[in-house]
């Protein structure tokens, strides 16, 4: 045993240590997630998201009639788990509810549906920061604004740097935050029921008082069904969160035992959350859940003192970072699986070497996270938490329902696998959640009216901003829609040329591929012919230029664009995966604008068009990186290191120089055929 193994052996875990024929010590198999882990993971979703702001909303609404919307929330969350629960045990992967929608939907489904899920996740996370901030560094505090933009932009990045560490550090935290949720949930209930004070002097009280609760209904008629409807659909946000634990189901020990232990944690958590409830309205007056923002801090005034007060608070501060504790987790998982499937940007896939973790999708969202906590803090809306709060909720809810209506396809499409548990009423179930989704939301039109409208347009506008970012994604890596794009839009193109294509940037690929005359040049994606007409003229009568572009309406604009010029030959060539390219002789150059970017194997085609030139030929090829110097363009265009090394094994020697455009960053390959 050499130092190296001697090393290894001494910082091993003894019980994990086992050599290898070599003398090296095997890794250890990473652990899993067990019961209690994942009951503590789903606890803190749960309570975390549900104790410090919900209950306030239900009792402004409908009063201490607000734990009836409760009693059904909670009915429709153990049936809604239930689904998750036969989804997660059918497909446990660390692709979570996107997982789901890709199987049931086709390509444009499921990104809207990993959209939704991701938009919802990180204004959900950024109103737990936002609400902690304001909560821990109240208005009497001189600089509060930049004291609480400091608070929110540590625990952002504390929150993301146990993500980061891996799913280990991650499932800790979590279940931290879970024993503090179940903590703090004691300590605010028990003294409401029983005052200890009163108890170790000898005698008995009770601080719950049932005056607190008349009027129980503060509406009458038919509007009490109304505004219990708006209860329901404020509080609706309290099941959300539970969906965590489908991002980590590979990371569970047993798969099987998860819909036992997810039911499980939703029916602790319901009558957990019901009697903290019960509690609560029993201590506090219908006067301070209205005028004051922190009814749970009245609450333990009243039933604890100040001191006990001083603990409960600090309690739920912790409680209300650990709502938010889960989505770094999630939601950079969320991120990668989309990237896989290369519905998002590709680069954010990589796992970190060392954690395992999808690190480059943890900082995409630490940014992400961090500029939307910047616009709820800056808003100059009126009551601008609750309107975010209803955004984010109506953007959940779309969200939700997407993912259970995945129960009943699945069962259609996936008929044939074997499920370990089964929901019932998987078809109406669904669509009963679905339609009451529905009518909760037109009820919240008809109480509140053109403030509703708004907000539900704001909602729809975030929704439809998924368009133009699948837009983008499917230009990136779909040649059907690259093919399809470019066709239909092959005549404002033409139109725009002169601006997306300047002079200078022509004039500047021609002078690198020096003098053309008499040259048979190969020009690999034409696009309108802005610059093959150029190429035609400076070869001259006796050269020859071959045209080739995969977009059949932009090589029948380019052959009208050149009918003068017998020596340019416009080819349509609609293969995104190779090069077939039929052409009766070897080329002097290669020119090439654009087409990088598009290649679905760059390696194996630039290979091919390596044999079609002459050894010590000239090419010319750009591209575009840095999309208005935010978005990126494929993975292989990130770095001169990568497209260097995939030009010299296809038998180039180039140089790679990159240019700031006004978009966009310019990428320049210059070189000879070695």
């Amino acid at each position: 045993m050499g130092f190296k193994q001697f090393w290894q052996w001494m910082t091993t875990d003894p019980s994990k240590k086992k050599l290898d024929e070599k003398g090296n010590v095997i890794p250890h198999k990473k652990h899993k997630l067990g019961k209690f882990v994942v009951l503590f993971i789903l606890i803190n979703s749960i309570l975390g998201s549900s104790l410090f702001y919900l209950p306030s909303l239900g009792v402004i609404s409908s009063g201490a009639a607000s734990i009836i919307a409760w009693v059904a929330l909670f009915i429709i969350a153990t049936l809604i788990m239930m689904y998750m629960a036969e989804l997660i045990t059918l497909h446990p992967t660390s692709g979570g509810t996107y997982e789901f929608c890709k199987r049931a939907y086709g390509r444009f489904g499921s990104f809207m549906g990993g959209w939704l899920i991701w938009v919802a996740g990180n204004m959900g996370m950024a109103l737990n920061i936002v609400a902690a901030a304001e909560y821990f560094i109240p208005n009497n505090i001189a600089n509060k604004m930049v004291l609480r933009l400091i608070f929110a932009g540590v625990w952002i990045i504390a929150l993301n740097f146990m993500a980061f560490r891996g799913i280990d550090a991650g499932a800790i935290m979590l279940v931290i935050f879970g024993v503090i949720a179940s903590i703090v949930v004691v300590l605010m209930t028990l003294p409401s029921f029983l005052d200890f004070g009163s108890l170790f002097s000898g005698s008995f009280a009770v601080p719950f008082k049932l005056t607190y609760l008349d009027p129980f209904f503060r509406h009458s008629g038919i509007s009490i069904l109304g505004y219990l409807g708006l209860s329901l659909l404020l509080i609706s946000e309290a099941f959300f969160g539970f969906e965590a634990i489908s991002y980590m189901a590979d990371e569970v020990e047993n798969t099987k035992k998860l819909p036992n232990i997810m039911i499980g944690a939703i029916l602790v958590s319901g009558a957990v959350m019901l009697l903290y409830l019960l509690s609560s309205l029993g201590t506090v007056s219908y006067h301070d859940y209205v005028t004051d923002a922190r009814p749970f801090a009245v609450q333990a005034l009243n039933t604890m003192g100040e001191f006990g007060q001083q603990i409960v608070v600090f309690g739920m501060y912790l409680v209300i970072i650990g709502a938010a504790a889960a989505w770094p987790i999630t939601g950079s998982r969320l991120i990668q699986a989309m990237s896989k499937d290369k519905l998002f940007v590709e680069q954010l896939a990589v796992s970190h070497p060392v954690h395992k973790s999808p690190h480059r999708a943890i900082f995409f969202q630490t940014g992400i996270v961090t500029i939307i906590c910047l616009l709820i803090f800056l808003l100059n809306w009126s009551d601008s938490y609750r309107s975010i709060y209803m955004i984010y909720v109506i953007i959940g809810l779309v969200m939700l329902a997407l993912v259970l209506f995945t129960v009943p396809i699945l069962r259609r499409k996936e008929k044939h696998l074997e499920r370990v548990y089964k929901a019932p009423f998987g078809t109406l179930g669904p669509i009963a959640i679905g339609v009451g989704i529905v009518a909760l939301i037109a009820n919240w039109i008809f109480i509140e009216g053109g403030v509703a409208t708004s907000l539900l347009e704001i909602a729809g506008s975030f929704i439809l901003f998924g368009l133009p970012f699948y837009f983008l994604v499917e230009m990136l890596y779909n040649p059907e829609s690259i093919r399809g794009v470019n066709d239909k839009l092959a005549y404002l193109v033409l139109l725009t040329d002169k601006l997306f294509f300047p002079i200078s940037i022509r004039n500047t690929l021609l002078k690198d591929m020096g003098d053309l005359k008499g040259k048979k040049i190969l020009e690999y994606g034409s696009s309108v012919g802005t610059l093959t007409r150029k190429l035609g003229e400076r070869v001259g009568d006796k050269g020859q230029i071959y045209a080739v572009d995969f977009s059949l309406t932009k090589a029948k604009i380019v052959e009208k664009r050149t009918k003068h010029l017998k020596h340019v030959k416009s080819i349509h060539h609609p293969h995104l995966h190779d090069v077939i390219l039929d052409i009766p002789q070897k080329v002097d150059g290669i020119i090439s604008v654009g087409m990088l970017s598009h290649m679905q194997k760059p390696a194996v085609m630039l290979e091919k068009l390596s044999h079609h030139i002459n050894k010590g030929g000239e090419i010319v090829f750009l591209d575009f990186d840095k999309f208005f110097y935010i978005i990126p363009n494929v993975k292989w265009l990130e770095s001169n290191e990568k497209l260097h090394d995939m030009f010299s094994k296809a038998g180039f020697e180039v140089e790679v120089t990159r240019k700031r455009g006004l978009l966009w960053q310019y990428i320049v390959v210059v070189g000879v055929k070695k």
